[in-house]
C-alpha cells in the first residue's frame, strides 16, 4: 500500500501565510505534512509520494527521504491544475494494492489517544472483488480531499474522476479527517489541540509542566512567564519579561522579544515578534497578522515589530555567487569590444534599441534594467547580435558589478510579479536563466516564468548554473548559424 500527498495545490487561506507553503503551517506545533506522515506510519504505509508545487524546496528540505519517520519518500511535480488525480493516472498500476490520498489541507483528527503499543491499525480487505470499502472526504465543490482504500477498483475510480461511492465511517480507524478549508478552521483546530486534544498525538515537545508542550533547544529565561495551555516548537527563543499564553501555539524557529504578550494566537515558523507587543487571537505569519474570524490580513511594514526570519542559505549558494561573479567579469571583458562595435552599427542603421524596465534586483532593490528590443523585420546584423548574446551584455555587466546574479531567476517586475515574488522564499534575479536558454519565445514575460522560478528555486546549484550558461551561449550561437542567411543587413 502507498500514499500520495499533494502539497502544491492552491489553497485560499494559504495565500495569506506570507509566502509559506500551507502544508508546512503549524498545526499543534508540528507542520501539517508531518501529521500526514505520522498517519501513514500508523496505517503501516512505508512508500510515500509527495507531489510538489509552490514551496517545493522547503517541503523537501523538511521531509527529506523520510528516514526519520521510517518511511521512503519520493517526489514528483505537478503544475497547478483543477484535476490533481491526473498524477495517479500516470502510473495506475502502482496503486492497485491500496492508496492513502490527500489533496488538500486535511487534518487527521484522532478520536482518542493512540494505543500504548503504537501498532498500526489494519485496513479492512474487500470481502469480494469490486466490493472494497473506501473512506472519503470531499470538498465543498465535490472533489476528493482525502481517500483511503485497498480495493483496486475504488482506486481506479478515484484516478479516473468517477469515484461516486459513499464513504465508509472513519470511526473504524478511531479517526475523523477534518478539512481546514479556511483560516478560521485552521485556527480553531489549533485551539482544540492546545486545549487538550494534543494528548491524542505524538507530542511536539518534551515537557513544560501540565498543559504545556515545549520542544527542544528552546531558551526561556526565568523572568519570562508561561501560562498553560501552550505549545512551543523547536529552536525558539523567548526573551525576558515576555508573557506566553494561555492558548498559544508557536511553531519552530520563532523569536519573541522582551515584554511582549501573546494570548490565544498561532505563530507560524520562522517569525520574529518585536518588543512591547500585545497580540491576542491572531494568526501571525512573518510580517503579517491575520484575523482568524474573517481571514483579514494586515501587513506590518516595520521589521522591528514583526518580520519573517529568512531561511538559511545553502553552502552551495556561496559557490554560485563567487563562481558567477568571476564568470560575469570574464564575459564582460570578452564581450565589451564586440558589443560596442555591433551596437554602434545597429544604432546607425536603426535596427533596434534598449528599453529600460523596472525590475526587482538583489536585496529587493528596484532597478531599471535594459532589455533589447529588436525591430519587427529581423536582419542579419540583429541575428548576429543576439546569437553572440551581446543583447545580454548590459545585464552581464550588472552581474559583474554585483547588482544581479549571473544565473538564476528572470528579474521580476515589482508590481506585475508581486504575487510570484511573495511565493518565492529564495529569489535570485539574474542575467541568464531558463528564459534566456529558450531559443523560441525568449523573453522575461512569458507564461513559463512561474514554472521556471519554482524549478530553479528547488534545483539551483553551480552545475545547474553552468548548464543554463552553456545552453544560452551555445544555443543562441547555433540558432544564429542555422538560421537562413537571407534578409537585409
Amino acid at each position: 500500500m502507498k500514499a500520495v500527498f499533494h502539497t502544491g495545490l492552491a489553497v485560499d487561506w494559504g495565500d495569506a501565510l506570507d509566502g509559506r507553503p500551507w502544508c508546512l503551517a503549524s498545526v499543534g506545533g508540528k507542520p501539517l505534512v508531518e501529521h500526514w506522515l505520522e498517519w501513514a506510519v500508523h496505517l503501516g504505509i512505508e512508500d510515500i509520494r509527495l507531489v510538489l508545487g509552490d514551496g517545493a524546496d522547503e517541503i523537501e528540505g523538511f521531509c527529506g527521504d523520510g528516514s526519520r519517520w521510517g518511511l521512503h519518500i519520493a517526489y514528483g511535480f505537478l503544475r497547478q491544475t483543477s484535476d490533481p488525480e491526473v498524477y495517479l493516472r500516470r502510473s495506475p498500476r502502482q496503486w492497485e494494492e491500496g492508496l492513502l490520498y490527500i489533496a488538500g489541507p486535511v487534518f487527521p483528527r484522532r478520536l482518542r489517544a493512540q494505543a500504548a503499543d503504537g501498532d498500526p491499525i489494519p485496513i479492512p480487505l474487500p470481502s469480494a472483488p469490486g466490493a472494497g470499502a473506501a473512506w472519503l472526504l470531499r470538498k465543498a465543490e465535490g472533489r476528493i480531499a482525502c481517500f483511503l482504500s485497498r480495493d483496486a477498483d475504488a482506486v481506479s475510480a478515484l484516478a479516473n474522476g468517477v469515484c461516486n461511492t459513499a464513504s465508509e465511517p472513519w470511526t473504524a480507524f478511531d479517526l475523523e479527517p477534518v478539512l481546514l478549508d479556511d483560516i478560521r478552521a485552521y485556527y480553531e483546530m489549533n485551539m482544540r489541540l492546545v486545549r487538550g486534544e494534543i494528548a491524542r498525538y505524538v507530542r511536539p515537545g518534551f515537557g513544560g509542566g501540565e498543559g504545556a508542550c515545549i520542544g527542544s533547544n528552546v531558551i526561556i529565561p526565568l523572568s519570562a512567564e508561561l501560562r498553560p495551555p501552550l505549545i512551543i516548537g523547536d529552536n525558539c527563543r523567548i526573551h525576558p519579561m515576555a508573557v506566553i499564553g494561555p492558548d498559544v501555539v508557536i511553531g519552530n524557529g520563532v523569536i519573541v522579544d522582551r515584554q511582549t504578550e501573546l494570548t490565544g494566537s498561532v505563530v507560524l515558523d520562522d517569525t520574529y515578534l518585536g518588543r512591547n507587543l500585545e497580540i491576542r487571537n491572531r494568526v501571525v505569519a512573518g510580517a503579517r497578522l491575520i484575523d482568524p474570524s474573517d481571514g483579514t490580513p494586515v501587513d506590518i511594514a516595520d521589521p522591528w515589530l514583526l518580520a519573517p526570519l529568512e531561511a538559511p542559505a545553502r553552502a552551495s549558494d556561496l559557490l554560485r555567487a563567487v563562481g558567477g561573479w568571476v564568470a560575469a567579469v570574464v564575459l564582460t571583458l570578452v564581450q565589451a569590444l564586440p558589443f560596442c562595435l555591433f551596437y554602434l552599427a545597429l544604432r546607425a542603421f536603426g535596427k533596434g534599441r534598449f528599453q529600460f524596465s523596472p525590475r526587482l534586483a538583489v536585496r529587493a532593490r528596484v532597478r531599471s534594467l535594459p532589455y533589447w528590443l529588436p525591430p519587427v523585420d529581423s536582419s542579419r546584423l540583429n541575428r548576429a547580435f543576439a546569437g553572440l548574446s551581446l543583447d545580454l551584455f548590459p545585464l552581464i555587466a550588472l552581474a559583474a558589478m554585483g547588482r544581479l546574479w549571473l544565473c538564476g531567476h528572470a528579474p521580476l517586475h515589482p508590481e506585475r510579479d508581486a504575487n510570484l515574488r511573495r511565493r518565492l522564499r529564495r529569489y535570485y534575479p539574474a542575467a541568464f536563466g531558463y528564459h534566456t536558454a529558450r531559443t523560441a519565445g525568449n523573453d522575461a514575460f512569458s507564461s513559463a516564468v512561474t514554472a521556471d522560478a519554482f524549478y530553479y528555486e528547488r534545483y539551483r546549484s553551480a552545475i545547474e548554473d553552468l548548464r543554463i550558461l552553456c545552453r544560452t551561449l551555445f544555443g543562441r550561437l547555433l540558432a544564429c548559424m542555422t538560421t537562413s542567411s537571407g534578409g537585409a543587413l
